[in-house]
C-alpha cells in the first residue's frame, strides 16, 4: 500500500518514541505513567497518545489523573487502532509537538497487532527526521501468557484470540513479563524461561508496574539507543485476526451520578464490578478486561478486574464526601454487544438502587470492532534511525 502524503513536520531534535503494546488487562496504561514519571525526573518533557475503539476512555482518565500537574500532554485516538487511524495518530502526535516533548509515548488497543509494518515503518519512512522509535514494548501477564501461549492452563476464548496473542510477542522488541508480585519466584523463572526459549531473540524483562519495581531496568533498555520495532511480522492471517478482535465485545459507557446525600465511590465501584464478574460467569463469557473510574472535582477512583476468575483492584484516590460525579465504564468481554449491553444495563440499575444513588446513561456504545483495515502497510525492512 501507499503511505499517504508525508506532512511537514519539525523539530528541534528528534523526538524518541516509546509504544508499548499487549493483550487487554496486562497492565500497559499504569506502566507508561509509572515510564513517565521516571521520566519526569529526569528533567525529560513527555507527552502521551491513548488508543481505543470508541470514545469515553477510561485509561485517558486514568492517565491524567495519574500524571496531574506534572506537564504532561495527553492526547488519544479513538474509533480504531493506531493501524487503522494512522492519520488520527499523526494528527494527536502533531498537537503533542506544540509542547515540545523529548519522549512521546503510546499504548495501542490491546487487541491490536502488525504495529511495526502498519504504523513504524511508515513513521520511520515519512518523519525519520523528526522521531526516532526505542525498542517496541509487549506487555503481557503471567495469566494470560499461561491461557494464550503455554496452553498450562484452559481458555475459553476462541483459538484466534490465542493467535493474536502470539503475533504481539512475535513483533516485539522486548517483552515485559507484568504483575510477577501475583506469582512465586518459581512461577515466575518457569515463565521468563519460557519467553526465552520461544523468543530467543527477544529481551525479557519483569516488572511490577504499580509499585515501579523493574521500570529503571526497562527505561534504560528504551533509551538505551538501540533502534526499535524492526521486527516486521512476515505473515498475518487478517481473517484470523479478525475474528480474534469480534470474539469481544466492546462496550464504552458514560454514567452521569446523583444522590441527595454522600456517594459511597468506593462501594459503588465494587459492587457494580462484582455484580458484572457474576454476570459474565453466569453467561461463561471470558473478560479481557473491565475498567471502571469515577471522577468528581478532578478527583478519580478506578477498578479494574481482567479476567472472569481474577480479583478486582481499586486504585486512584479517596473523592471525599460528594453527591454527584461521572461514571466511566469500559467492557471487553467475550460476548455478543447487544447481549453485554443488556447485562450492563441491568447491573447498571441494580447497583444503583443497592447504593441509592441515580444513574443517568449519558452515552453508551457497544459493539464488535471492525475488520482491522490499516492504510497503510510497509513489509519491508526500513533502515535503522540514526
Amino acid at each position: 500500500m501507499g503511505i499517504g502524503t508525508k506532512r511537514d513536520i519539525r523539530v528541534e531534535k528528534p523526538v524518541k518514541l516509546i509504544f508499548v503494546g499487549g493483550f487487554l488487562g496486562s497492565g500497559k496504561t499504569t506502566a507508561l505513567a509509572a515510564l513517565a514519571k521516571r521520566l519526569l525526573t529526569q528533567g525529560k518533557r513527555v507527552g502521551i497518545v491513548t488508543n481505543d475503539q470508541s470514545g469515553n476512555l477510561a485509561d485517558t482518565v486514568i492517565v491524567r489523573e495519574l500524571l496531574s500537574e506534572l506537564g504532561v500532554a495527553i492526547e488519544e485516538v479513538v474509533a480504531g487502532c493506531f493501524c487503522c487511524k494512522f492519520d488520527d495518530l499523526i494528527d494527536s502526535m502533531e498537537r503533542i509537538l506544540v509542547h515540545k516533548p523529548d519522549v512521546m509515548m503510546g499504548e495501542p488497543v490491546g487487541s491490536c497487532t502488525d504495529f511495526v509494518a502498519a504504523v513504524a515503518n511508515p513513521i520511520k519512512i515519512h518523519y525519520h527526521e523528526a522521531f526516532h522509535f526505542a525498542p517496541f514494548t509487549t506487555m503481557v501477564d503471567p495469566d494470560r501468557v499461561r491461557e494464550l501461549l503455554l496452553a498450562q492452563k484452559e481458555s475459553i476464548f476462541p483459538e484466534e484470540v490465542a493467535y493474536l496473542f502470539g503475533k504481539q510477542l512475535e513483533e516485539a522488541d522486548i517483552v515485559v513479563l507484568n504483575k510477577v508480585d501475583l506469582i512465586s519466584d518459581q512461577e515466575r523463572q518457569e515463565i521468563v524461561s519460557a519467553l526465552q526459549e520461544k523468543y530467543p531473540q527477544k529481551e525479557i524483562l519483569t516488572t511490577v508496574a504499580r509499585d515501579d519495581h523493574g521500570i529503571d531496568t526497562w527505561l534504560n533498555a528504551l533509551l538505551s539507543g538501540r533502534p526499535g520495532a524492526n521486527t516486521i511480522l512476515g505473515q498475518l492471517d487478517y481473517d484470523r485476526y479478525a475474528r480474534a478482535e469480534a470474539a469481544l465485545g466492546w462496550l464504552n459507557a458514560a454514567i452521569k451520578i446523583n444522590r441527595t446525600g454522600p456517594i459511597a465511590v468506593h462501594e459503588l465501584l465494587t459492587d457494580l464490578m462484582a455484580g458484572l464478574q457474576n454476570d459474565f460467569r453466569r453467561e461463561k463469557s471470558e473478560i479481557g478486561h473491565l475498567k471502571a473510574v469515577f471522577t468528581c472535582g478532578g478527583k478519580s477512583m478506578w477498578i479494574n478486574l481482567t479476567s472472569l476468575d481474577g480479583e478486582p483492584l481499586v486504585s486512584g484516590m479517596e473523592v471525599g464526601e460528594i453527591n454527584r460525579g461521572t461514571l466511566i465504564l469500559n467492557a471487553r468481554v467475550q460476548l455478543d454487544p447487544e447481549r453485554l449491553q443488556a447485562i450492563t444495563r441491568k447491573a447498571i440499575d441494580k447497583v444503583a438502587a443497592a447504593c441509592d444513588i441515580t444513574a443517568e446513561i449519558d452515552d453508551l456504545q457497544c459493539f464488535s470492532p471492525a475488520y482491522p483495515d490499516p492504510p497503510y502497510l510497509v513489509r519491508e525492512t526500513v533502515e535503522p534511525q540514526g
